[in-house]
C-alpha cells in the first residue's frame, strides 16, 4: 500500500504544495473506501480536522473554516474560502454543491490545509486537488453496477483507447447515478421527494507529441447534468424531531443542472532541468430550479431561480526541482461571470404576498503572480517560502422589482495585495521532517447586494495569519506518522449586516466587523503490519472563536465557528484474505456544532458517530460485495435553518439512515 499521507509536503519533490500541510490519497485508498455518498465527501472520513454534509453552506469545512463562507448569506458564491480543483479547472461552491465530484475513475485526491498562495487560485483557509484517470496507451477498462437502499443504483463504464501507439490515447467514462432519497412530502404523499439523477461523461484525451513522453497535452471534456430535489429538506417538529423527514409543501421543489467544461493541461521538460506546466479550464454552469418559498402547503409563495456561471482560467508554472535550491514562478489569470435571478410570488404582505424579480450580475477577473523557493542552505536544513502579487476586480450590478417598486444599483472593487509565506524545515534523514510555516492568508472583497431590495455596497478583504509546527516520520517502511499543530487569527472577518426595510435573512449586506482566532492540533498514520492488512487513522483537536462579533444587535463573541466540531476522529480497516475474500470498514466521529451564528441554539447540530463498510469475493477481474453506509443508524443533521424571525418553521436536511447495497465491479 502507498502511504496515506504526507503532513509537511517536501517542498523539494512538490514545490507549489508548500503552504499548509496535505493529505494525499491515491488509488488504492480511494477504491478501498466503502461506498456512502459515492463522492468527494467520502474522502474526508480519512482526513483530520475535516467535517462535511451541509447542503446549504459549508458543503465541507478543513480546521474549523467552511469552504464556501462561513455565515451563508444570498450572493453569487464567487468568493470561495478553499480552492477545490478538478483536473485543474477551479470548481465553484454551486458546483461542489449541486454536482459534487464522485470518486468514480478518481486517480487521487489531495487535501491542502492552510493558507494557498503557490499556485493557481488564492485561498486563504486549504485546498481540494481532484485528479481522474489518465488515459493510457492500452485497450483497458471497467464497469460498476452498485443497487442500493431508496431506489439507489450507480452504474458506470471507462474505456482506455489507443488512438496512435506511443502517441495519442483517449479515456472515455460514463456514470450514471439515481436514488429516491429519504423524505416525504405529505401534501402530495410523495415518498420520492428527495429524488435525484444524474449523468456525467468525460472524455480525456493524452497527446505525446512526436511520441516524446517528456511532453504531454491532456484535454479534457465534461458533459455533467443532474435533476430532482437535492436539497431536500425536512420540517422539524416542535419537540425538535427532524428524523421523521417529512415537509409539507403545495410546490414541489426540483433542479436542473448542467455543466459543461473544457480543461487543456500541458507539460514538458525543457533544457537545464526545467519544466512547464500550463492549465486552461473553461466551465459553463447552468442551474434553474423553483422552491416553495413558505415552507408550507399553506400559502402559494413560491420561488423560481435560476444561476448560470461562466468561468475562463489560465495557470501556467515554471519549475526547476534540481539541485540544492528548487524554485517556480508562475501566473494565474481568471475571467469569470455569475448570474442569479430569483422571481416568484411571496413575502409581503400576508397572505397574498406581491410579485418579485431580483437580479445580480457579477463580473470577476483576477490576475496573479506568484513564485517559491526551497532552499537547503544547510546541510539537511531547508528554508522555503512563497509570494504572491494578487490582483482582483469584482463588477456587480443588481436590479430588483417587488410589487410596485423597482431598483437598480451598480457598485465595483479593486484590490491588490502582495500575500508571503516562509518555512523552515529539518530533515534528519529522508524518513524524517520537523519544520514551522507562517502563512499569511487573504480573502478579497466584494459587492454584496440585497435580493428584494435591489440594493449594492462593496466590502473589503479579510486577513489571516497563520503559524503550524509539523512532524512527518516513517516509523518503518509500512507506518507513516505525521502531525501538525496550528494557531491562526482573522481579522476584518466579512458578515453579513441586515439592511433595515428589507426582508430578514434574505437582504443582508456584508461588514468587515468581526475578527476570531483558531488553535488546533491534529494527527495521522498508516500502518500495514501484514500483507493484506492496512489500518489508517486520524485525530484532530480544533478551536474556533469569535473574538468580535455582533450579528443582529446580539454579542455573539466567544461563540465558535459554524459547522466547526471541536473534536474529529476516524478509524479505517482493510482486509484482503489469500482466498481472496476482502472487508474494508471506516469509522468516523465528530462533536456536535452548529449551522447558523445568528441562531446557534435553534440550528444545532447531532454529534455523528457514523460506521460503513464492506465485504466480498475477488476473482480475476472482477469482484462482488455487499456494503452499508451509517451501520449504527446514528441519528443526525447536517444542517438546520431556523425561520422564525419571519414566521416560518425550523427546516433541516437530516443525514441518511442506515442503508445496504450491493455492487458488482469487472476490469479488462
Amino acid at each position: 500500500m502507498q502511504p496515506l499521507l504526507v503532513i509537511g509536503e517536501d517542498p523539494s519533490t512538490q514545490i507549489a504544495r508548500q503552504s499548509g500541510t496535505a493529505t494525499l490519497l491515491g488509488p488504492e485508498e480511494i477504491s478501498e473506501i466503502p461506498t456512502a455518498s459515492g463522492t468527494y465527501q467520502d474522502l474526508f472520513a480519512l482526513t483530520a480536522g475535516a467535517y462535511s454534509g451541509n447542503p446549504n453552506i459549508g458543503t465541507f469545512s478543513l480546521r474549523g473554516i467552511s469552504q464556501d463562507d462561513l455565515f451563508g448569506y444570498f450572493g453569487t458564491d464567487s468568493n470561495p474560502l478553499i480552492s477545490v480543483l478538478q483536473d485543474g479547472a477551479p470548481l465553484s461552491p454551486s458546483t461542489l454543491r449541486y454536482l459534487p465530484p464522485v470518486l468514480w475513475d478518481l486517480e487521487s485526491a489531495e487535501v491542502l490545509r492552510g493558507p494557498q498562495i503557490a499556485s493557481g487560485p488564492n485561498a486563504i483557509a486549504g485546498a481540494l486537488i481532484l485528479e481522474s484517470r489518465a488515459p493510457q496507451f492500452s485497450s483497458q477498462g471497467k464497469a460498476l453496477a452498485e443497487v442500493m437502499e431508496a431506489s439507489g443504483l450507480r452504474i458506470g463504464i471507462a474505456q482506455d483507447f489507443t488512438l496512435l501507439p506511443e502517441e495519442l490515447a483517449l479515456r472515455a467514462s460514463y456514470l450514471h447515478h439515481e436514488a429516491d432519497g429519504y423524505e416525504t412530502n405529505r401534501f402530495y404523499n410523495d415518498d420520492d421527494f428527495g429524488s435525484t439523477q444524474r449523468d456525467e461523461i468525460t472524455a480525456k484525451l493524452r497527446w505525446h507529441p512526436g511520441k516524446n513522453p517528456d511532453a504531454a497535452i491532456d484535454l479534457t471534456l465534461v458533459h455533467d447534468t443532474a435533476s430532482g430535489n437535492p436539497i431536500a429538506n425536512s420540517i422539524q417538529r416542535p419537540d425538535g424531531y427532524l428524523f421523521d423527514r417529512e415537509t409539507n409543501l403545495n410546490t414541489r421543489p426540483h433542479y436542473d443542472i448542467e455543466r459543461l467544461a473544457m480543461t487543456l493541461n500541458a507539460s514538458a521538460k525543457l533544457a537545464n532541468d526545467l519544466e512547464l506546466k500550463s492549465s486552461t479550464s473553461i466551465q459553463q454552469l447552468n442551474i434553474d430550479f423553483i422552491f416553495d418559498l413558505d415552507l408550507s402547503g399553506a400559502l402559494d409563495w413560491f420561488t423560481v431561480s435560476s444561476k448560470d456561471e461562466l468561468r475562463i482560467t489560465e495557470n501556467l508554472i515554471l519549475t526547476e526541482k534540481q539541485g540544492d535550491f528548487q524554485w517556480l514562478v508562475g501566473a494565474y489569470l481568471e475571467s469569470s461571470e455569475y448570474d442569479v435571478e430569483y422571481h416568484g410570488i411571496g413575502l409581503s404582505p400576508i397572505p397574498m404576498g406581491s410579485h418579485y424579480n431580483s437580479q445580480a450580475d457579477e463580473t470577476v477577473e483576477v490576475a496573479a503572480i506568484y513564485g517559491g523557493y526551497d532552499w537547503e542552505f544547510q546541510d539537511r536544513i531547508h528554508l522555503s517560502g512563497a509570494l504572491r502579487l494578487n490582483h482582483e476586480k469584482r463588477d456587480l450590478v443588481a436590479n430588483s422589482v417587488f410589487a410596485s417598486k423597482t431598483e437598480r444599483t451598480h457598485d465595483k472593487t479593486s484590490e491588490t495585495e502582495v500575500i508571503p509565506q516562509v518555512a523552515l524545515t529539518w530533515k534528519p534523514d529522508s524518513d524524517t521532517a520537523y519544520g514551522i510555516q507562517i502563512a499569511r492568508g487573504y480573502r478579497s472583497g466584494g459587492v454584496a447586494y440585497t435580493p428584494t431590495l435591489g440594493l449594492t455596497r462593496p466590502y473589503e478583504a479579510e486577513h489571516a495569519w497563520e503559524t503550524e509546527l509539523f512532524a512527518r516520520r516513517d516509523i518503518s517502511a509500512a507506518w507513516h506518522l505525521s502531525g501538525a499543530i496550528f494557531h491562526s487569527r482573522i481579522e476584518d472577518q466579512q458578515i453579513p449586516e441586515h439592511v433595515v426595510g428589507g426582508f430578514p435573512g434574505i437582504d443582508t449586506f456584508i461588514g468587515n466587523a468581526a475578527s476570531s482566532k483558531r488553535f488546533g492540533a491534529e494527527v495521522e498514520s498508516s500502518w500495514r503490519p501484514t500483507d493484506g492488512l492496512s489500518i489508517r487513522n486520524s485525530l484532530a483537536y480544533t478551536q474556533t472563536e469569535f473574538r468580535e462579533l455582533v450579528l443582529g444587535g446580539i454579542n455573539r463573541a466567544g461563540l465558535p465557528f459554524p459547522n466547526a466540531p471541536e473534536w474529529t476522529a476516524s478509524l479505517g480497516i482493510n482486509y484482503q484474505h489469500p482466498s481472496r475474500w476482502f472487508a474494508s470498514t471506516i469509522f468516523s466521529l465528530a462533536d456536535s456544532t452548529y449551522s447558523y451564528a445568528n441562531q446557534p441554539e435553534s440550528t444545532a447540530l447531532e454529534s455523528r458517530k457514523l460506521l460503513s463498510a464492506r465485504i466480498g469475493y475477488a476473482w480475476e477481474s472482477s469482484k462482488i460485495y455487499l456494503f452499508g453506509s451509517n451501520l449504527l443508524d446514528d441519528e443526525y443533521a447536517v444542517s438546520r435553518t431556523d425561520n422564525g424571525t419571519i414566521g416560518l418553521p425550523i427546516i433541516g436536511k437530516a443525514g441518511p439512515p442506515r442503508s445496504f447495497g450491493i455492487g458488482f465491479e469487472l476490469t479488462w
